[in-house]
């Protein structure tokens, strides 16, 4: 997903600085509602231009479809004039930390832009509010204070990790919050939680308790999920990476969220060396693999089973289980044909907008392989960017269950491709494979279990399971790093 800034000169909904809340007047309008994605932006030093120091940024697009269309803009050439060295300085922790509030009891306006059938909030609709909350921190972070310094483009690289704590949350007023917690030579790490606030603490008001940025890492009772996003800084004319500032680390806390990104991009770097695209299974997995095989070896698929290649005869063929489902038999697929009222500010689909179709698929997905809509998010897993996805192209999504071990577990692993299809060239390319772990709420339901039967179908498998090994550690070492309070 690509981001952009420009200043926006209408009035919208704003990620807001908490020195600025009292401020603002939020207007509950659904007109400023659906605008999310610009921030307002203050230098540490203080400014003597009134316009700067209060300036709005957007990674939406401030023009009209209509315009681009008439003028052209998409053949227009991208000039790659020769540009100053952006001038660095160091950045602290607290110097990118934004929050946007979202006030679901008090705002019926904005409760109904956000409710799901059940009563409860959209997950998927934070979803697209966490990554624009993403962009505009990433911006605050290279920001120079320089009004001449060569513009910048910020890349989603990847959603390294989202992890659901109080899946079963009511309506309550939430806050979002984050900010940088590593730094390379173009790229940064960006950590986003989201909790409930009392009533009085969602940021329209004077007496409200603001938290202090310095606890951001901290993970409380009322913490809702927690998530890291990747962001890539890019020159705008000539699409190379470019230096952006450097973090400077002011507490043990910093060291410690600072030491647990290090941590996990070293994580990233070893599961990318094993992945089963690059390596064959452990011996372990060769054993589950076999298991597996002398498990549906035994059972008709019931399309045409091929006598030469099965171990048993016709006759001693049984039939599958109920309490069993052939990994096949889960899939489903959507198109969505892609609208400009979903673009950015380059005219290409908002990643957090695919973030919840891929969710909001693999939670109908779930739901009928479970017959019930008690379905709740546990998480999600790393999610790369591959590509933009283009204004007018069709998006294809696909999604399946490739792990489920029966009752009495109670979650699943539900994978879902993400396919861009260009209409007039008929050409497909996959920009996303999401992965995100389900559970059901309802003591009632008795989980079926998957059974792959191709080798490719068991590959999946084995992913699945290396993954939730790997996502119960990472949730782990993700309380511990943020000191979990009780």
């Amino acid at each position: 997903m690509w981001h952009t800034c420009q200043k926006y000169q209408q009035p919208l909904k704003r990620f807001v600085l908490p020195n600025q809340l009292n401020a603002i007047t939020r207007k509950q309008t659904k007109s400023i509602l659906v605008s999310k994605c610009a921030f307002s932006h203050s230098s540490n030093k203080t400014s003597t231009n009134k316009e700067n120091a209060n300036s709005i940024y957007t990674v939406r697009p401030t023009g009209f479809w209509m315009d681009k269309i008439l003028h052209h803009e998409s053949k227009k050439p991208v000039t790659n004039t020769i540009c100053k060295p952006r001038k660095l300085i160091d950045r602290t922790m607290k110097d990118s930390y934004m929050e946007e509030y979202l006030p679901f009891k008090s705002s019926p306006e904005l409760l109904d832009e956000y409710i799901f059938s059940d009563g409860k909030i959209r997950t998927g609709k934070l979803l697209e509010d966490l990554d624009a909350l993403a962009g505009a921190i990433a911006y605050k972070h290279i920001d120079n204070g320089d009004p001449d310094a060569p513009p910048v483009t910020v890349v989603t690289a990847s959603v390294d990790r989202l992890d659901l704590f109080l899946p079963e949350a009511g309506i309550e007023n939430y806050k979002l919050s984050g900010h940088v917690t590593y730094v390379g030579s173009s790229s940064m790490e960006i950590f986003i939680k989201a909790e409930t606030v009392p009533e009085g603490q969602d940021g329209s008001g004077a007496s409200g308790s603001i938290e202090s940025p310095e606890n951001l890492g901290i993970l409380c009772k009322n913490t809702v999920l927690a998530t890291r996003f990747t962001m890539v800084a890019i020159d705008s004319g000539t699409q190379k990476p470019v230096k952006i500032n450097p973090l400077r680390l002011t507490s043990p806390a910093e060291e410690r969220l600072f030491e647990m990104a290090e941590i996990n991009k070293k994580r990233k770097k070893r599961a990318a060396e094993t992945s089963l695209l690059r390596q064959p299974p452990t011996p372990e997995e060769r054993l589950d693999i076999h298991d597996i095989y002398l498990q549906y070896s035994q059972y008709t698929n019931g399309v045409g089973d091929d006598a030469f290649v099965n171990s048993h005869s016709a006759d001693e063929m049984q039939r599958l289980p109920d309490n069993m489902v052939w990994m096949r038999d889960t899939k489903i697929e959507s198109n969505f044909l892609m609208q400009p009222q979903d673009r950015n500010i380059h005219n290409n689909i908002f990643g957090g907008y695919l973030m919840r179709r891929a969710y909001e698929l693999a939670y109908a997905n779930t739901t009928l392989f479970m017959k019930s809509s008690a379905t709740t998010l546990l998480s999600m897993d790393e999610v790369t960017f591959r590509r933009p996805v283009h204004v007018g192209t069709l998006l294809n999504l696909r999604s399946g269950i490739v792990l489920s071990e029966g009752y009495p577990h109670r979650s699943v692993q539900v994978r879902v491709i993400a396919e861009v299809i260009n209409i007039e060239k008929g050409t497909r390319e996959i920009t996303n494979v999401f992965h995100f772990t389900l559970a059901s709420s309802d003591d009632k339901v008795k989980l079926r279990r998957i059974l792959p039967k191709t080798y490719a179908e068991t590959m999946l498998w084995i992913d699945a399971k290396r993954r939730r090994f790997q996502g119960i550690h990472a949730r782990h070492a993700m309380l511990e790093a943020g000191i979990q309070q009780s």
